[in-house]
């Protein structure tokens, strides 16, 4: 290959690790610049297009990239870049909304069912020597409590499944973005957040990140709920007041409460949330399944070809 040809194949720098069935795929088109290789760094000189997972993208750095013309999101979210300064030059912008729901929709009922039946106290308790007093070794079934969820899109109608199929759980869901025909007719609609928190003894948390939804989640939303709730957030942590809901914990008014997702990622060790009893924490590894990151890493691989006109 002459090197005037081998000039005109793009190059795609990959900011993060991906599935490397995705990252075969990717070689066989492109001329792929991967997290190992030393001159990923430098992806604002000569990069015609970039995949990221949690790296964040600026208008800084849009404005300094000479080539770009496509950002691929290996996930749902766009929170973490610029969408509208890559507008304003023109960069096409693609996600992969659904491609990990059922990874994430496993991970939130796994916490649901640690919450509900105290494992992180259990397992404590006998790592000391310590036999819990009577009400804290009696647990919820699932099915005993009201499961409310917040954001009805690919991953919050995977959970409802999973609630309605596997527990027999009747489902209440808020999501205004919804049109009441494009709604599913097995799930309850809740007319307004605050009636379903209201109602919700087991609340998830499945809504993007934006200016509607930034702390959603304060003190007087946490007061809503029921006492002795619980709330799994595997959403984006700017949705939750992280001070409101450790008070919540401490104060004694939730039952437990579980987060994939922080503010800031990684959390500070010292953060009083973390610190709380009955408080479970994951380092946003919602969509870490061998099949999750396999379907993901193929579907943003496809998209970001696609607007490179490769495919």
């Amino acid at each position: 290959m002459s090197s005037r040809e081998n000039a005109e194949i793009p190059t795609v720098h990959v900011l993060e690790p991906i599935h490397e069935e995705a990252l075969e795929q990717l070689r066989a088109k492109v001329h792929v610049v991967a997290p190992e290789d030393q001159g990923v760094a430098c992806w604002h000189d000569n990069a015609d297009a970039i995949i990221v997972r949690s790296h964040s993208v600026s208008a800084e750095d849009i404005a300094r990239a000479r080539k770009l013309k496509v950002i691929g999101k290996h996930g749902a979210g766009t929170d973490t870049i610029d969408v509208e300064a890559a507008n304003q030059a023109s960069i096409d912008v693609v996600s992969t909304p659904g491609a990990n729901a059922a990874s994430v929709a496993d991970l939130a009922l796994a916490m649901a069912l640690s919450l509900s039946r105290n494992l992180m106290e259990h397992t404590e308790a006998l790592r000391n020597g310590i036999t819990l007093k009577n009400a804290q070794r009696i647990g919820w079934e699932i099915g005993e409590l009201k499961a409310g969820i917040v954001g009805l899109g690919a991953i919050g109608r995977a959970v409802a499944s999973r609630l309605q199929g596997g527990f027999d759980v009747s489902v209440t869901a808020y999501d205004p973005g919804i049109s009441e025909d494009a709604w599913p007719q097995d799930v309850d609609r809740a007319d307004s957040l605050e009636a379903l928190l209201a109602s919700s003894s087991l609340l998830f948390l499945h809504v993007g990140l934006n200016e509607a939804t930034r702390g959603m989640i304060d003190r007087k939303a946490l007061a809503t709920l029921p006492k002795n709730a619980f709330l799994i957030n595997c959403a984006r942590g700017g949705v939750v007041d992280e001070s409101a809901l450790a008070e919540a914990l401490a104060n004694g008014h939730l039952g437990g409460a579980a987060s994939d997702v922080f503010e800031q990622e990684p959390p500070s060790p010292e953060l009083p949330l973390l610190q709380q009893p009955g408080f479970i924490a994951t380092p946003h590894i919602g969509g870490s399944t061998h099949e999750g990151l396999r379907r993901t890493g193929l579907e943003v691989v496809d998209k970001v070809l696609t607007q490179l006109g490769i495919n």
